[in-house]
């Protein structure tokens, strides 16, 4: 009898002080909403700091095409394409930012319930998250194509001096070949 009393005293106070701070602390998982908007807004803003980045060369190259007899200077190809590669390399951190807002929300607000309806026919895996693990291996896949990218476009304006200039490129070209392997063997 005893032993019931001090078991209904323990509910008693579960029920009176340890649910709501429970209740509480459980709600206070939205701040995270502050990271899921910002980074999506991130995300907006280098999607658009990527099409600009574009859209300069563009307009260089339209608008300067009768001026390209006389002096073909104006033009290089070397920032043209570095221009281009910049743009590609914001949109993959845009990418990023993207995954990163959607994963957080999922793992730790709600699963997005317009992801899963039935009406939307196409399967968008790169967005759908259900652990920190996978999280992670997503962002670090982008992060790796991220870095290629980088690689590429300082290529680009790299200047062979001497032979082992030549022998370092192909070693790091190999070395992201071997690591760009490895990414995509397990799909």
């Amino acid at each position: 009898m005893l032993r019931k009393l001090n078991q209904k005293a323990e509910d008693s106070f579960e029920c009176r002080i340890l649910n709501p701070i429970e209740y509480w602390l459980w709600k206070f998982r939205y701040v995270s909403m502050l990271a899921v908007f910002f980074c999506a807004f991130a995300s907006v803003a280098l999607f658009i700091m990527g099409s600009l980045e574009i859209i300069g060369p563009v307009r260089d190259i339209l608008f300067s095409t009768p001026d390209l007899v006389t002096h073909p200077e104006h033009l290089e190809n070397e920032n043209i394409l570095k221009s281009f590669i910049g743009a590609l390399d914001l949109y993959l951190i845009a990418v990023f930012f993207l995954i990163f807002s959607f994963g957080l929300y999922e793992l730790i607000i709600s699963k997005i319930d317009v992801a899963h309806d039935s009406c939307d026919d196409v399967d968008h895996p790169l967005l759908q998250i259900s652990s920190l693990d996978e999280l992670k291996s997503k962002i670090i896949k982008v992060i790796i194509i991220i870095l290629m990218v980088a690689f590429f476009k300082n290529v680009i304006s790299m200047k062979m001096i001497t032979m082992i200039d030549g022998l370092l490129l192909a070693v790091a070209i190999l070395s992201l070949c071997i690591g760009s392997y490895f990414l995509t063997k397990g799909h």
